[in-house]
């Protein structure tokens, strides 16, 4: 599926990023958790992507699939995509939602003539998060060793780690995939083994990474290991909340204890029953920081200038927003999504800020681009901007 197009603008792309809460297969969810927490049915082993519980007000609210109330075992409820309204004409954003039935007792299936419309969950470079436990280990260390051991530290615009080892007069992008993914793993875990909440995962990190945080909440930090996650993954691939949270259980964010019909996955903690444990502001992230890229004009390549707000997201900013479902009668198959609010859950912010990093380190790539001070701005650039 191809990511949303904004607005064109000249000298810019003719992408905003993204917004996993907004696109056709975004797999954000909202409603009671009715035994929430469970995963059944013969598709567990497939990365589908699911009706997810973003309310916290009753337990849950940190994506954790939302079971069917039809059948007598709930089961996940995956969300059916239908550009061509075969199934459902009108169907909200073509999502619909698609039910398992039961086959036989204690066996559940999707109807074969809605297989066509589940969505797999694509990871794509994230699957190395399933290389072996020394790869991994080895990635850590090194990463660990230039950060730990460096002169200086800070982060590039999209929020990478950059280290200087000469007393800040040159600095290094850790920008490897894995190398990323281990220090998101390392920062986002608990050594005792037990589910992290933010910002409480924070108190056991080292100093070096405490400083990025800055001075302001830990609801809404300067920098999170979410910008981490955004390095590990594919530029043009986007982080929707279902890849999000099958990456954070690969790699043991999510605590998975059990198998088969006693699996069960205890979800990383962005939110509790008073509200949001983790709040992204993408105008309040972005709007400051301003970037030189380069644009071809007449056929000749000239330097065109704009915050990251203006220049990678168009300075629209994301709604946090979820699907629920609404039941209409007669039956299951006439239900249908509506949009509902989800400024009380955090995972979905968690998960679009890291899209929107990965959206900066793909225009980064793309067109060349290079921070720079405001001061920079040459004047009849800034008056063009306005």
């Amino acid at each position: 599926m191809e990511d949303e197009v904004m607005p064109h603008q000249a000298g810019k792309p003719d992408w905003t990023g993204g917004n996993p809460g907004l696109n056709p297969g975004n797999g954000g969810g909202g409603g009671q958790p009715t035994g929430a927490g469970t995963k059944k049915g013969e598709l567990f082993g497939d990365q589908l992507v699911l009706y997810r519980d973003l309310d916290p007000t009753g337990g849950g609210g940190n994506g954790e699939p939302i079971l069917d109330p039809y059948n007598d075992e709930g089961q996940p409820i995956a969300i059916g995509y239908d550009p061509d309204g075969l199934v459902q004409p009108g169907a909200l954003d073509s999502l619909f939602p698609i039910y398992f039935t039961e086959v036989a007792e204690g066996d559940y299936e999707i109807d074969p003539l809605l297989l066509p419309f589940v969505q797999d969950v694509e990871l794509e470079r994230a699957n190395v998060a399933r290389a072996p436990e020394k790869v991994a280990e080895k990635a850590l260390d090194a990463a660990l060793t230039n950060v730990l051991t460096a002169d200086e530290i800070k982060t590039d615009p999209a929020g990478r780690i950059m280290y200087s080892q000469d007393g800040g007069e040159t600095f290094t992008t850790i920008d490897a995939p894995l190398e990323n993914l281990a220090l998101y793993q390392y920062l986002m875990t608990n050594s005792n083994g037990s589910t992290g909440a933010w910002p409480d995962v924070t108190e056991n990190w080292d100093d070096v990474f405490k400083s990025l945080l800055g001075e302001g909440g830990l609801t809404d930090p300067d920098w999170d290991p979410s910008s981490l996650l955004a390095a590990a993954w594919s530029k043009s691939g986007e982080i929707t909340l279902d890849a999000m949270i099958y990456e954070n259980t690969t790699l043991g964010v999510n605590k998975v204890t059990g198998s088969g019909e006693t699996l069960n996955i205890d979800y990383f903690d962005f939110s509790d029953p008073t509200g949001e444990l983790y709040d992204y502001d993408r105008a309040g992230t972005y709007s400051d920081t301003w970037l030189r890229w380069v644009v071809i004009e007449d056929g000749a390549p000239v330097f065109a200038y704009g915050t990251v707000f203006d220049a990678v997201f168009d300075e629209v900013d994301w709604e946090d927003v979820t699907l629920s479902i609404q039941q209409n009668d007669p039956g299951p198959e006439d239900d249908e999504f509506i949009y509902v609010a989800a400024t009380t859950s955090g995972v979905n912010d968690f998960a679009q800020s890291a899209d929107d990093a990965r959206a900066v380190i793909e225009f980064m790539h793309t067109f060349s681009a290079v921070e720079i001070d405001a001061g920079e701005v040459p004047v009849d650039a800034l008056a063009i901007i306005g």
